[in-house]
């Protein structure tokens, strides 16, 4: 093989020196994404890298060519992006600031994937490692390459859900290998159908082992490792009882979503309100025994779950009957499950927190993106888990970004007819010819699905809440990168903020972010999102259109759209503000009349209880300085209460990200006649304040699933 003429794309030998492959169509001369190794570069003296299949946040997976063997391989790299960069050399890896022990940490944690993969070596149906070292100032592992596609993707590609047997005859090897796994005393915590991939000979195999432990059942604390729909209740804590069952779920939710096409609610959310409904009542015929292995499989309780997946596959067989109770809760007095007074949104206390998301509109933008240019596209992909590389801060070639994204041509010559939505009090006009998705869900798209128009209501996702646009324009990084995980059923390869700024001569006061991404197959979509003032007090409109990169015209059609909407008046949403003139912080909480009495007990602390009097939470806030932070605060606060009879606090401080901020937590329980409470008080700071979060209650289970612990730590924020 001559390798002066080796394409990175697929590792076979093209005719001439052509950027452009003529086997498969990869361009060498595209740039690869942001911290990627050069491609051709040369790892243990045996491996060269090619192109990247995918960036996540804390490694890279690379095409690579075994120079020994012959053979495609695919490569992983640990590069943490926020800890590392790429050194000048291009090869090796520097740290950026001080996190030298998180940086190692990290990468033992790395290199146990390929410990645990290398255990499960001869392991059908699992993907296999075949090396991992240390070079570069950073650690690689050598996988088995598949070539083929994720069951996601594959699923995506039938029309959104496959037959009950079909999905069987590809999860059941799967299924019986895990049975392996787990007698290894391994959970793998990550099953999805982003991490099944059926390859080119129809061979199911198992991926991502990142997630992966050993000694489950001996560990007082795990990490939080959540996939929502797929994870159980036990997740959502990391002192949760993980074991096979755990994996037993996550694979009955897989299959769940194979055969109906729809995904089931998260196992939090039906803690309080089991809405999960049998297939049979999404008119979705299975035979009884599968039917009933599914739904006992996604039982909330462990307990009521198969215990192990050896006895899940019995009761898909039919081997043994697999009885299920399925739990439903009163929906509060006062409220419908349609949500308060009988507008859209399902009324469920987990809906009030950060991770059910609120964007309505976004969520939307998925599906309606399989109508368009990237519908042919979108199930192909040879290895899964594939993210973009973060969005730079500047423009195109460098430039700041301090002016708003150009009007293009055209857009005074744009047909538009009226649209108006009573729920969000809007009005505006929609290009002609393009038409509602679904009645009521304010997405549209033309008539060739080639581009698409969401409108909705934005007030906390992507890691930051919104009260005014400037919390927009601080977070527009942010803003993209989530917006572009959305879009995972589509192999997004990189993506490019454009342009942002403030629209000038707008009527309402609007913040404009026009950006771009480009999937595997080369095709490039520009998306123009909207945020607009309304008049709740927080929160803004959110307008986000997509079009074919170059396509003047839709790109005209997405601009008048949005430059002809009018509020008249707040939109309706079932969030709300708290925020008291006594007090220096606000935050935003989930709506239910009579639900939360909150009591402002001085200048500085906020007392809020629930409707039932079982939960708890107070607030308090102060000025951080030199002297004072989150980490003197909690010991503070430690010191009273270990020295409170019958209060107990539990080993090991954890850490918690929400909202974009670093809160460190404490755990305690209080004991008093045999009756046990349950307390967590949470430290953060942000914007020159310190926070101390606390939450009792008398189970552990309502502590853990608290809506106003969710809220206030994702939302709270100091007034201005």
């Amino acid at each position: 093989m001559n390798l002066e003429h080796i394409c990175y794309g697929c590792f076979q030998e093209k005719p001439d020196d052509s950027p452009v492959c003529p086997h498969c169509g990869f361009n060498a001369e595209e740039e690869q994404p942001f911290l990627a190794l050069p491609m051709g570069a040369l790892l243990n003296g045996r491996y060269m890298t090619g192109k990247v299949l995918g960036v996540g946040g804390f490694g890279i997976t690379y095409l690579g060519y075994d120079l020994t063997l012959e053979i495609k391989v695919a490569v992983k790299e640990y590069m943490p992006s926020g800890l590392a960069t790429r050194h000048s050399d291009k090869y090796s890896v520097a740290l950026t600031g001080r996190g030298q022990e998180d940086y190692q940490n990290g990468m033992e944690r790395f290199l146990e994937e390929a410990r645990i993969l290398a255990k499960l070596q001869n392991t059908p149906n699992i993907v296999s490692v075949q090396n991992y070292f240390k070079e570069n100032n950073t650690a690689y592992f050598v996988m088995e390459y598949i070539d083929g596609m994720s069951l996601k993707a594959y699923v995506a590609s039938q029309g959104g859900k496959i037959p009950y047997d079909q999905a069987l005859t590809i999860l059941m090897p799967v299924m019986q290998a895990l049975t392996q796994v787990h007698a290894l005393n391994l959970t793998h915590r990550d099953i999805s159908p982003d991490n099944i991939s059926i390859t080119s000979k129809g061979e199911s195999k198992l991926l991502d082992f990142g997630a992966a432990r050993f000694s489950i059942g001996d560990e007082k604390s795990v990490s939080v490792i959540l996939k929502h729909g797929y994870a159980p209740e036990e997740q959502y804590s990391s002192k949760g009882n993980q074991g096979p069952w755990t994996d037993v779920y996550a694979m009955g939710a897989t299959l769940y979503r194979c055969v109906t096409g729809e995904l089931p609610p998260d196992s939090i959310m039906r803690v309080h309100n089991d809405t999960l409904k049998k297939p049979s009542e999404l008119g979705v015929p299975l035979p009884p025994q599968v039917e009933q292995a599914i739904m006992k499989a996604l039982a909330v309780k462990a307990e009521d779950r198969f215990s192990t997946m050896g006895a899940f596959i019995e009761g898909i067989t039919g081997k043994t009957p697999a009885s299920f109770h399925h739990r439903t809760m009163a929906v509060p007095s006062g409220q419908t499950a349609a949500g308060s007074d009988g507008k859209p949104g399902l009324w469920t206390r987990f809906r009030r927190s950060h991770i059910g998301v609120q964007i309505t509109a976004l969520v939307l933008c998925v599906a309606v993106l399989g109508l368009g240019v990237w519908g042919a596209v979108a199930g192909i992909g040879a290895l899964t888990g594939g993210k973009a590389e973060p969005g730079s801060s500047d423009g195109p070639s460098g430039t700041p970004f301090d002016i708003t994204v150009q009007e293009p041509e055209g857009v005074d010559d744009v047909v538009l007819q009226d649209y108006a939505q009573e729920y969000l009090n809007i009005t505006m006009g929609i290009p002609q010819g393009y038409a509602e998705t679904e009645s009521g869900s304010g997405a549209f798209a033309s008539s060739d699905g080639s581009a698409t128009l969401q409108v909705g209501f934005y007030d906390k996702a992507a890691d930051f809440p919104v009260y005014t646009l400037s919390d927009v324009e601080e977070n527009v990084e942010k803003y993209v990168q989530y917006y572009i995980g959305l879009l995972k059923s589509t192999n997004i390869t990189k993506h490019e903020i454009l342009s942002r700024g403030y629209r000038e001569g707008s009527s309402l006061d609007t913040y404009l972010i026009q950006f771009s991404a480009t999937e595997s197959g080369g095709t490039t979509m520009e998306f123009l999102a909207a945020f607009i003032e309304c008049q709740n007090g927080f929160g803004c409109y959110n307008l986000i259109g997509s079009y074919p990169q170059g396509d003047e015209k839709a790109q005209a059609e997405i601009f008048a759209a949005m430059d002809s909407f009018q509020s008249s008046g707040p939109a309706g949403t079932n969030s709300q503000r708290f925020y008291d003139e006594r007090l220096p912080f606000q935050f935003i909480y989930w709506e239910s009349d009579g639900e939360i009495t909150f009591n402002v007990v001085n200048e500085n602390l906020l007392r809020m209880v629930n409707e039932a009097g079982d939960v708890q939470v107070e607030i308090q806030c102060r000025p951080s300085s030199d002297q004072f932070n989150k980490e003197v605060w909690l010991d503070g606060i430690a010191e009273v209460m270990v020295n409170q009879p019958g209060l107990k606090r539990e080993e090991g401080r954890w850490e918690h990200e929400s909202g974009g901020i670093d809160w460190i937590v404490d755990r305690y329980t209080y004991t008093l006649d045999g009756q046990t409470a349950y307390t967590e008080v949470y430290a953060g700071e942000i914007d020159g304040y310190v926070f101390a979060i606390t939450a009792s209650a008398y189970t552990e289970e309502a502590l853990i699933t608290n809506g106003m612990i969710l809220d206030t730590t994702y939302t709270i924020r100091p007034v201005k």
